[in-house]
């Protein structure tokens, strides 16, 4: 199981994977519902992934991504 700030970060970074996860999320309760089973989730909240708030975009001159590193440069230091 993933933690909820994967999932988040799926959500704003590979849209389309998550999608998919959430596609198969509903298959397995949509199986689940013909066998008389209860519903399953891909997180420990017990909803469904769809409804998991995505997470918040990187400020800025933080990103890992640039330049190689955090903080490199000093500026986050001024």
């Amino acid at each position: 199981m993933k933690r909820p700030a994967v999932w988040s970060q799926m959500r704003r970074d590979r849209p389309h994977l998550f999608e998919r996860a959430c596609g198969l999320e509903n298959l397995l309760n949509d199986r689940r519902a013909t066998l008389g089973k209860d519903k399953v989730w891909l997180t420990r909240f017990n909803r469904p992934l769809a409804l998991l708030p995505a997470a918040q975009d990187t400020l800025p001159g933080l990103d890992a991504s640039e330049d190689g590193g955090l903080c490199d440069n000093g500026a986050c230091f001024t």
